[in-house]
């Protein structure tokens, strides 16, 4: 004969306040969303040179690291639903980078290159550039000069993700746009950073784009 056992009113009630604390409601997760984004990447861009927009892109990554092969990834296929085929081939070649740099605040008193037209170090490149060279004189979007300095803004999060394209025409060598988007905040993951933030800054491929504030979830 079975015996059914009475399961004590005390137990039922551990049992509602475990379910009950085990994650939060669906109210709770709605007022989470609506205090804002989890993190704000920063958008900009510089076009030299128009694009066709169904031109093909041997688009590459400009180091070998996991990050940036990630980000090419990403790259090539949010240019693809674009229209722009990635081919060896191709007129035109994008450099893809991505870095992930911690304690971005050492270096707030260094000056960054944030904008160019010529390809090569003596162009692009502050530790090879002579003082008389035009990256230094600071030729602000001068498509025969090259490029210009600025100070590096001071970063506070420590946690600085960086994406960074340059395009140029293969025939002559001149860049034909950039891009740069980055966050600084470990409110979201690497890994999602670049899911949202490359497909944003791709949205503006071949054209220029003033500073805009990109929301990260």
């Amino acid at each position: 004969m079975m015996r059914f056992m009475r399961f004590p009113a005390f137990a039922a009630c551990a049992v509602a306040l475990i379910v009950a604390n085990s994650g939060p409601s669906a109210a709770q997760q709605t007022a989470a969303q609506e205090d804002g984004p989890a993190a704000i990447a920063v958008a900009s861009a510089v076009s030299y040179a128009p694009i066709p927009a169904d031109a093909a892109l041997d688009i590459v990554p400009a180091t070998d690291t996991e990050l940036a092969n990630d980000a090419l990834d990403l790259t090539i296929q949010a240019l693809a639903g674009r229209g722009h085929a990635n081919s060896r081939e191709a007129g035109y070649v994008l450099s893809v980078d991505a870095v992930l740099l911690r304690g971005i605040g050492q270096d707030a008193g260094l000056p960054r290159t944030q904008e160019g037209s010529k390809r090569g170090d003596q162009y692009t490149n502050a530790d090879k550039s002579p003082s008389e060279d035009p990256l230094t004189a600071g030729n602000l979007f001068n498509s025969e000069s090259g490029a210009f300095l600025s100070p590096a803004q001071p970063r506070t999060g420590g946690h600085l993700l960086r994406v960074s394209y340059e395009a140029y025409d293969r025939k002559s060598g001149l860049y034909v746009w950039r891009g740069q988007i980055e966050r600084d905040s470990i409110g979201v993951g690497a890994d999602a950073s670049l899911q949202q933030m490359i497909p944003a800054l791709l949205e503006h491929f071949g054209s220029t784009l003033p500073q805009i504030e990109v929301p990260l979830n």
